[in-house]
């Protein structure tokens, strides 16, 4: 175990060496990193079993060392925030430092202000961004206790880096002796919780407070009184459910968890007073942190801890709801996913309660299963509570658990019974997700043309035509799609806000922002969502490019005499770099020069063409190469720049080739 965490930190000292040259420290803590990951290799292989404590130490120390100098190379490299999430709490920090109340304030500058890609931002059915803060208290107090530290650059990462960091140091003092290494192979040996504490992702500092709750969880209320252990068990409880929602669905399995855990030795109302002392600390905790902003405005905080529930933001995540958005399978009751994540949550509580002695470890991992049947099914909700599961696993017995008594001990005594038990709590779940998979999309979309901004290989217009199947009358939004999440919506230049039942329409669309042109070189797809009723459209897969040009050769490592001529080939590729060979292609080989202050005009003669002219075309022979001989025979004192691409029967041009420089000698 000891020996896989060293390892795992050769990819962290790796990652951290990518900034040796703007950022020297993190240089020296990766080299001095590998040097020592290297020593502590050789004591694993070495050392007695007696001594290897020392090495385990070590590796928590290196493993922080690493985790410092990977995120100053992170955050030198992104100083800016790359989720909305992140931006807010900032900004709601700096409001609260101001003296204002963060709840119900319009956050929407806090976008541009920490350099947040605008179509990172979190999109609306309705058409809208979501521009309030939609969590409790707790992350904005931190990070408003960071702000000063940090002079308010970067407070949100830097508080997840030490969230992050006090999960390894919290995990390796819970954890026993063998286990002791997983503190540091699971939080920084695993890439997973580094990238989201860096993307300022608040479920971290989550996943470091039920680290506490998750300890000898089984164990809480023995005796039947809660220790000081318990007590800070609840009180980290009330910490997690006052950070983020994802906390709040983990709670009531606990709970219950803990209720039967102790009902055998306490008896049904003893185990109802352990646990009810133990969610009396939880709700304390809770309501001294959230109280103040109750007072100030109950109804600005409620629809702000609320919003991720009440919001009807725009479906998006790695769950069953990609069929949809991916595959075209269902997308007309984005409802009715909603409604089978909610019974998926019921029923997994049911199970859980009936099945204890089976399923009772799994209390931090059983809830999100639901999660993974709502339109809003982010990765993150599972992959930040690793640590979590694991300090569960290792500081729990399966005997604390198969020992409690059936909670329905009828149930257990015949199979059928169980499989019944089984099938109501699965069943209404798979019913509404039937439900939402063999409800088509209401909306067919074509995509028929685009328009390009050329050398900046960007789709900018998209023309479709979009038909409304349904019987309702729909508002559509537009947006592009290209790596898995929706872009911000499209401005509409033409076609009709509301599209009638079995009516037709052309959509003339264009991109708000650059960030949301998808590339020539990039597939993408249309996809359109509407709020009443909430559905979701995607158009075919459209693929603007397909394929590139390379041009060979590649460089041109000498000074050429004036008037000496150079030959490019121009190639056909894949989009995996297979050769292509279709005749006749139209490739074009264009000429620049990009001086220190202007673009000047090159004079080039390319294939015979005028001096200067550019760009120059030829047509490809079997092998899909076309050629291009050029000279120089008037030098300009500067490089001249070649790029080739394809001017195909599509309309626009794509495939865009590397630039070769090229130089004369006068």
């Amino acid at each position: 175990m000891t020996l896989l965490a060293v390892l795992g930190l050769f990819g962290v000292a790796f990652a951290t060496w990518s900034t040796i040259i703007s950022v020297p420290s993190t240089g020296v803590a990766s080299v001095a990193g590998f040097a020592v990951a290297l020593v502590l290799v050789v004591a694993c292989l070495t050392v007695s079993e007696e001594r290897l404590v020392w090495v385990d130490r070590a590796v928590l120390l290196l493993g922080l060392a690493l985790l410092v100098g990977w995120a100053a190379s992170n955050l030198y490299s992104q100083p800016g925030y790359g989720t909305d999430e992140a931006a807010f709490e900032q900004y709601a920090a700096r409001l609260l430092l101001h003296g204002h109340d963060p709840y119900g304030a319009n956050l929407a500058p806090a976008l541009s202000m920490y350099r947040v890609p605008i179509q990172y931002a979190t999109y609306l059915l309705g058409g809208g961004v979501v521009h309030t803060l939609g969590y409790p208290s707790l992350p904005v107090l931190l990070v408003a206790a960071f702000v000063p530290i940090t002079h308010g650059v970067q407070s949100v990462i830097a508080l997840d880096v030490v969230a992050l960091a006090a999960t390894v140091v919290v995990m390796h003092s819970l954890l026993a002796r063998p286990w002791r290494a997983l503190a540091v192979l699971v939080p920084i040996g695993l890439p997973i919780l580094f990238g989201y504490a860096v993307a300022g992702v608040n479920a971290i500092i989550v996943a470091a407070l039920l680290l506490v709750v998750a300890n000898r969880w089984s164990a809480v209320g023995r005796g039947g009184r809660l220790s000081r252990g318990d007590v800070a068990r609840s009180v980290c409880l009330g910490l997690a459910i006052s950070t983020q929602q994802l906390a709040w669905i983990i709670a009531p399995f606990v709970v219950v968890g803990i209720y039967l855990l102790r009902r055998h030795e306490l008896g049904p109302r003893g185990a109802a007073r352990v646990a009810a002392r133990y969610v009396a600390g939880a709700i304390a905790t809770f309501a001294v942190l959230n109280g103040p902003f109750v007072v100030l405005g109950p109804r600005a905080w409620l629809a702000g801890v609320l919003g991720p529930i009440t919001q009807h933001a725009i479906p998006y995540g790695q769950g069953l709801v990609d069929l949809s958005l991916y595959f075209h399978i269902g997308g007309g009751s984005l409802v009715a996913y909603s409604v089978a994540g909610l019974l998926a949550y019921l029923g997994a509580l049911v199970l859980y309660y009936v099945f204890f002695p089976r399923l009772g470890r799994a209390a931090f991992a059983l809830p999100t299963l639901a999660l993974f049947f709502t339109t809003r099914s982010l990765a993150e909700y599972f992959m930040t509570l690793v640590a979590v599961v694991v300090v569960s696993l290792v500081t729990t017995s399966r005997d604390d658990f198969e020992r409690v008594p059936l909670p329905c001990a009828p149930v257990h005594r015949r199979r059928g019974r169980r499989w019944l038990v089984v099938a109501c709590g699965v069943a209404p779940s798979l019913a509404a997700l039937s439900v939402a998979l063999a409800t088509p999309a209401p909306l067919s979309i074509s995509i028929v043309g685009v328009q390009t901004n050329g050398q900046l290989q960007s789709v900018w217009q998209v023309v479709a035509r979009v038909t409304n199947h349904s019987r309702n009358a729909l508002a559509p939004e537009f947006a592009t799609n290209f790596m898995g999440q929706a872009t911000s919506f499209y401005d509409r230049l033409s076609g009709p806000r509301v599209l009638g039942p079995g009516q037709s329409a052309r959509y003339v669309l264009d991109a708000t922002n650059h960030g949301s042109m998808p590339g020539v070189t990039t597939p993408f797809l249309l996809q359109c969502v509407t709020a009443t009723p909430a559905t979701v459209s995607s158009s075919a897969l459209f693929v603007p490019q397909p394929y590139t040009a390379e041009i060979e050769p590649g460089y041109v490592d000498s000074v050429l005499r004036s008037g000496a001529s150079v030959t490019f080939r121009v190639g056909l590729r894949s989009s995996f770099g297979g050769v292509v060979h279709d005749a006749g292609v139209k490739v074009a080989l264009g000429q620049l020069i990009y001086g220190q202050s202007a673009l000047i005009p090159a004079e080039a003669v390319m294939n015979g063409a005028p001096q200067g002219e550019t760009p120059v075309y030829a047509r490809t022979n079997r092998s899909g190469v076309a050629t291009f001989h050029v000279r120089d025979t008037s030098p300009q004192g500067q490089p001249v720049y070649f790029q080739s691409w394809i001017d195909a029967a599509a309309g626009y041009p794509f495939g865009y080739s590397s630039i070769v420089s090229v130089l004369w000698g006068r």
